[in-house]
């Protein structure tokens, strides 16, 4: 979300209700993330190399079911879906193409190869106890701060110069003159044939790490069966973790009055570390105060971490996964925070909530991400 959006009008926001609502989705997304293993480094870095897909089928569930969920917004909650589209507007419209999701997304890729994490995932990778995962949360608080520092001239000097090209059109919908009913609905529907496709060319159990073996041999693990127990086995196919994430897209829009993001609550702990400081730019002003369009992230992030500690405990598998090392940890957290600050959004809030509601942006953002 850009600094512009962050100013929407929140008198009408009830924040227990947030608080409530995005503690709720924190639950659903350390489960998701947790059963997934999709926060694993190796599993991370696996995807960029076409090796392990488990990322992608994630991506394909959520973005999926939250395309579907987009679409009958769209025709029976038609006013929250457009306030909510209308919120991410200035993200598209402040900056150029080629130096927003073009570069933004580059680097916020670069940082995922490196740190083997991403926004969102590395507070999973704290919450179970993947070593170095505090480093890259590290790196990411400094780099929202330099963001932050020098966000005003980052804004005059790079994202307002360059052409706006495809960015121009904010949303594919209106560019195409189409409904956006009816290209989410499509959207859905492909996204959810992907995971089939993939769960069926690559069996889930075959990527997941060498310690789940055991477990994953067990009938609370045959998935489809009556022995079956989401609760009991340590994993899930990744496509099912996936599309209860993309599930939260309906109390996100509902409720908290925004889509699934995490790379602001970098953000915002970074601004409140400043402003005491008097390193207080007008970026950094506007996240430090308190705002439930952006702060919900908070314990949505961080609810998350403790239930993904929880379940790892419950399945013997606390500092189970293994991290990176500590300078491509901290560095690679970093360059992927800023990078998610320059392209205006991170892995959910492009790759899940953006792409899911036809954001043109958000299309460009996603390839240059493996490009980098």
């Amino acid at each position: 979300m850009s600094q512009k959006s962050t100013k929407s009008d929140t008198t009408k926001s009830n924040w227990p209700l947030v608080v409530l609502t995005s503690s709720i989705m924190g639950i659903c997304f350390g489960v998701s993330f947790y059963k997934s293993h999709v926060y694993e480094p190796q599993i991370i870095r696996g995807q960029f190399l076409f090796q392990r897909f488990v990322m992608l089928k994630v991506f394909f569930g959520a973005m999926g079911i939250g395309a579907l969920i987009f679409s009958a917004l769209s025709s029976m909650k038609a006013r929250a879906f457009d306030q909510v589209r209308t919120l991410w507007r200035p993200t598209s419209l402040t900056r150029s193409w080629t130096s927003g999701p073009v570069l933004g997304g580059v680097l916020l890729g670069m940082g995922m190869s490196l740190s083997g994490a991403c926004p969102g995932m590395v507070w999973i990778a704290l919450g179970t106890g993947t070593s170095n995962s505090l480093l890259t949360i590290a790196g990411g608080v400094l780099g929202a701060s330099a963001y932050g520092v020098y966000a005003d001239a980052i804004q005059e000097k790079l994202l307002n110069r360059g052409p706006m090209g495809p960015c121009s059109q904010v949303y594919a919908d209106e560019a195409m003159r189409k409904s956006s009913t009816m290209l989410t609905f499509i959207l859905g529907m492909v996204c959810l044939g992907g995971c089939a496709l993939l769960e069926t060319l690559v069996p889930w159990k075959t990527e997941l790490p060498n310690r789940l073996s055991e477990a994953l041999s067990e009938p609370m693990c045959e998935f489809g069966s009556p022995e079956f127990s989401f609760f009991e086995c340590p994993a899930w196919p990744p496509s099912i973790a996936g599309m209860l994430l993309g599930a939260l897209q309906l109390p996100g829009v509902v409720f908290v009055g925004n889509v699934l993001g995490s790379a602001t609550a970098f953000q915002i702990l970074s601004s409140l570390c400043l402003a005491p400081l008097g390193l207080s730019s007008k970026y950094v002003r506007i996240f430090a105060t308190p705002n439930p369009l952006a702060w919900f992230q908070l314990p949505y992030v961080g609810v998350a971490s403790v239930i993904a500690h929880l379940l790892a405990g419950k399945s013997g598998d606390l500092k189970g996964a293994i991290g990176v090392d500590e300078m491509q940890a901290f560095l690679g957290g970093f360059v992927l925070i800023f990078g998610s600050r320059l392209a205006g959004g991170c892995t959910s809030g492009h790759g899940l909530s953006g792409c899911a509601m036809l954001m043109t942006q958000s299309w460009i953002a996603v390839p240059s991400m493996f490009a980098g």
